[in-house]
């Protein structure tokens, strides 16, 4: 399982709609053409600052290219972008669009920790 984040900005004052449709989309397919699983997508935001995180099991620009195909994130991606901030506007309607906007917004992945419960003391 690999983890990515991407990042943009909305304007102040849209947080309400932008939280609406964030929160009300219809999911893509969760399984690409070649196989790669998105397992869970996640969405934060705070102070105008919106940060999506996809956990996936396989291939990024599968997943990337698959979600620029997808019509409710296509929809979505239209809506969005009037509320997006100054240099934040994108067009994920095509796999290049779609692309572009990943390799724009990819946030760098620093570290992952995870539990091990195997040497806890039972």
């Amino acid at each position: 399982m690999q983890r990515y984040a991407v990042m943009f900005r909305i304007r102040p004052g849209t947080e309400d709609k932008v939280r609406e449709l964030l929160a009300t989309y219809a999911p893509p397919e969760w399984v690409t053409p070649d196989g790669t699983r998105l397992l869970s997508t996640s969405i934060f935001m705070k102070d105008g600052l919106v940060i999506r995180m996809i956990e996936i099991d396989g291939n990024l620009p599968s997943v990337m290219a698959h979600l620029g195909r997808q019509p409710s994130v296509q929809k979505l991606e239209r809506e969005l972008n009037q509320y997006l901030a100054d240099g934040h506007q994108r067009d994920v309607s095509s796999p290049d669009g779609a692309r572009a906007f990943f390799q724009r917004a990819l946030m760098e992945h620093v570290t992952t920790r995870r539990a091990t419960f195997e040497d806890a003391p039972t």
